[in-house]
């Protein structure tokens, strides 16, 4: 099969938001550990945070449609999603966390005792692997039923999904701890789902009246967030309340729509799976190591000072 050269573009431009966002970090205590007044950590909440895990979720579902399972595959399709998903995520993440843990100066260490929580609860951003795994079970048992063969029965399925996210933290507190990562599992279904409904009704997404419909939404809802990141309204954007979620959302369609291909990101799209799993090693290396050279500056020129004062 033919893969779609926007598609892959996109792949390799959301791979590279994604490295990107680890590495300036999601808060002040993460990656670079910048301040919140920053440009970096600007540059993150509106550029990226709203937008790299709706993307990345999105084309997935669009992959996914391609080939469905029928009812009599969805086993042999969830034990491949085993081999796929569920294994790297905790071989890699074992790795990672041995890593972490013994590596000077590495982020969010935790006891080695812990290392057995892999299995049943996220770990880092290998949450991601644990949410999609039961968002392909959720949508192949979906499909499986042909519950969402017409785009009437998709709608109702969308709106439910992104109905269960907005009222997920208000009947599920905080403190309730997040078993196989389930709280995930809310927050992508609506992409995934969109991803799906986005290829499977062609027709009906890729008509000028959504066009025009999603750039309208679009701009309004960044509008919204700029206000909001400069004090001028009181209102606070996540990437997981109404506003965030439009952008995300309308945001990959209109790049969908835009039928952007470019050569050198078809070739890094090809890698987003692996980039995925392994970039964690690199930007915790490439962060930490930066840091030790400084620091070794920093005692260079105190030392050059201290001998020229004193011995010169």
């Amino acid at each position: 099969m033919k893969k779609d050269q926007t598609v892959e573009t996109l792949r390799g431009a959301v791979i590279l938001l994604v490295v990107i966002g680890h590495v300036i970090g999601s808060g002040s205590d993460g990656g670079m550990k910048v301040s919140d007044d920053s440009f970096f950590r600007y540059f993150y909440d509106t550029f990226i945070d709203p937008i790299q895990m709706p993307l990345f979720t999105i084309l997935a579902g669009w992959v996914y449609s391609l080939r469905p399972p029928v009812y009599g595959s969805v086993k042999k399709f969830i034990s491949k999603k085993v081999s796929r998903l569920l294994i790297p995520m905790l071989v890699v993440g074992a790795c990672y966390f041995l890593l972490q843990y013994f590596t000077p100066g590495t982020n969010n260490k935790g006891e080695l005792t812990a290392i057995w929580k892999l299995v049943f609860f996220p770990y880092t951003l290998f949450w991601y692997l644990y949410s999609l795994f039961i968002v392909f079970i959720i949508v192949a048992l979906i499909d499986a039923f042909n519950k969402m063969n017409s785009i009437t029965n998709w709608i109702l399925i969308f709106c439910i999904s992104v109905l269960a996210l907005l009222l997920r933290d208000v009947f599920i507190p905080f403190e309730v701890p997040n078993y196989l990562s389930y709280k995930g599992t809310l927050y992508l279904l609506p992409s995934f789902i969109l991803g799906v409904g986005l290829n499977r009704f062609k027709e009906v997404f890729q008509s000028k009246k959504v066009l025009y419909a999603s750039i309208i939404l679009l701009v309004g809802c960044v509008i919204i967030q700029q206000l909001s990141w400069f004090k001028v309204i009181d209102y606070v954007v996540h990437k997981d309340n109404i506003v965030g979620l439009t952008i995300g959302f309308t945001a990959t369609m209109v790049l969908l729509s835009s039928k952007i291909e470019i050569n050198w990101l078809v070739w890094v799209g090809g890698f987003a799976y692996s980039i995925y799993l392994f970039h964690a090693f690199g930007t915790a290396g490439g962060r930490i190591l930066p840091q030790k050279l400084h620091s070794v500056n920093i005692r260079n020129v105190t030392n050059s000072r201290y001998f020229a004062t004193h011995f010169s």
